[in-house]
């Protein structure tokens, strides 16, 4: 008996949200391919922090294993002000508490290594030094062509490769990433050999902890990375011009941005030897993700590339592709057709992504706050201090339960649709949502016939387990 050829699904893409939709539609059962432009997958040593709306994944699929002492969980998030005056607190260890979940800060480069080493593991192809020029797309699926000639045929293609998506600019050319602001980032990363030897006092200040320094236009934060060895140091400031690349920038030209910010801050600051600037730009909403077939379709910052201030981008699209790959699993298993699942992929993905888009704006004009507003933002966070003050550990029950902190990014209490979410949870929810959607109630058995009809697919379809299903 001839056995089908199993669905075959090419990521365009080896980046975040490109390995975990491979490595979720290989857990689904789907033949995967993941073509890669670079000569070799890595990422840049910047740190990324991981909350519990993918450090569940990262349990999930056993990375967080292959990671190891490289994910840390911290002790405190602590904001400051430009006075050096602690404002804002909160303890990760209740959002654990919270979620369920950790919430995590590692380099990207070891993220992108437990993320290749899992998807190689589940038995994704993974392909580099094939950049794609073009693809052609119907009913069928998708065909595409890299610069060295090599072609590659694909049920579904998924274009995650970025801000400056081929995919996305072959299917729709007027979409293009915007500068909604000024602000821009700087980004670097110290020993914490260097910065006790020469910040003293940051012996003190520094333990194990994430610490914000918010003042009039700009903040940066500061976190371990590398099991405790490095320090990360990330800032954003609103320029006097939109920033549309990365750009090489003066060191001091960069320091004298934080000129009047508390002194600590600048001292740690001035260890920085070199920085970039890099752009926060912003994909505004499409109608639409994907072909008119629905065999080839956007994930990741090729469809909502977004500002970090909630951090979140990666996140995002690493929720993208866990959530698509579970949707293949369903098309595999014949709960849903291919379009079908796309489009359930678009109608749940895309409100929730402009969501978090806009609470990353809302944060950031919380953290770049200036005058009146800063001190309504110290004021609001007052409960905070005050439970501080009766826990000499950290606030967690001494806040009141109609409390609500503005620090959005790291807090479940304030974003439980953010940092509770479960991608693959929700993906099997809007199935069956469909399929009730699509059948009737059967008046005997009061089950919905499409979703009996699911698992009866399912357990027929492996075999053995047939026979104990009717003697049951």
């Amino acid at each position: 008996m001839d056995h089908p050829q199993p669905f075959h699904v090419g990521v365009i893409g080896g980046g975040m949200g490109g390995l975990a939709c491979a490595i979720a539609c290989a857990r689904a059962g789907a033949r995967v391919t993941l073509l890669e432009a670079a000569r070799e997958l890595g990422e840049i040593g910047a740190g990324i922090q991981m909350n519990s709306n993918v450090s569940r994944l990262l349990i999930r699929w056993d990375v967080d294993e292959i990671i190891g002492d490289n994910l840390i969980t911290m002790d405190a998030i602590d904001t400051w002000d430009l006075e050096d005056r602690l404002i804002s607190t909160f303890d990760p260890k209740v959002a654990r508490k919270l979620s369920g979940f950790p919430h995590w800060v590692v380099r990207r480069d070891h993220l992108h290594a437990g993320l290749t080493e899992c998807a190689r593991r589940t038995g994704v192809k993974l392909l580099v030094d094939s950049r794609v020029e073009s693809f052609e797309h119907n009913k069928q699926g998708a065909r595409v062509k890299t610069v060295r000639g090599n072609e590659y045929s694909f049920d579904l293609l998924v274009g995650a490769d970025g801000m400056r998506s081929m995919v996305r600019r072959s299917l729709f050319p007027k979409a293009v990433p915007t500068g909604a602001s000024t602000v821009a980032a700087f980004r670097g990363i110290l020993s914490y050999e260097e910065v006790y030897r020469e910040v003293p006092e940051a012996r003190q200040r520094l333990r194990n902890s994430a610490d914000a320094f918010v003042g009039p236009h700009g903040y940066a934060l500061l976190y371990p990375l590398s099991a405790g060895r490095e320090l990360n140091v990330v800032c954003m400031f609103q320029m006097d011009r939109v920033v549309t690349q990365a750009e090489e920038v003066d060191v001091d030209e960069f320091r004298q941005l934080f000129k009047d910010w508390c002194p600590f801050l600048r001292k740690i600051l001035n260890l920085l030897k070199s920085t970039q600037i890099w752009p926060l730009l912003v994909l505004p909403p499409m109608k639409t993700w994907s072909n008119e077939h629905k065999t080839a379709v956007l994930l990741g910052d090729a469809a909502h590339c977004m500002q970090n201030h909630m951090a979140q981008g990666a996140a995002t699209a690493m929720e993208d592709g866990a959530f698509l790959g579970s949707l293949v699993g369903e098309v595999i298993r014949n709960s849903v057709t291919l379009p079908e699942a796309i489009e359930l992929y678009e109608k749940k993905r895309m409100p929730r992504v402009w969501t978090k888009q806009q609470a990353s704006f809302v944060t950031g004009v919380f953290n770049m706050a200036a005058g009146e507003d800063a001190e309504r933002r110290a004021k609001a966070s007052l409960p905070e201090i005050e439970a501080l003050s009766h826990d000499v550990v950290r606030p967690s029950k001494a806040l009141p339960t109609w409390y609500r902190a503005w620090q959005l990014w790291c807090n479940p209490v304030s974003t439980p649709s953010i940092l509770y979410f479960d991608p693959e949870g929700e993906a099997e929810q809007a199935v069956l949502e469909h399929l009730q959607e699509k059948t009737q109630m059967d008046t005997t058995t009061l089950v919905s016939k499409g979703i009996w009809d699911r698992w009866w697919g399912f357990i027929n379809n492996n075999g053995p387990q047939t026979q104990l299903v009717a003697k049951l």
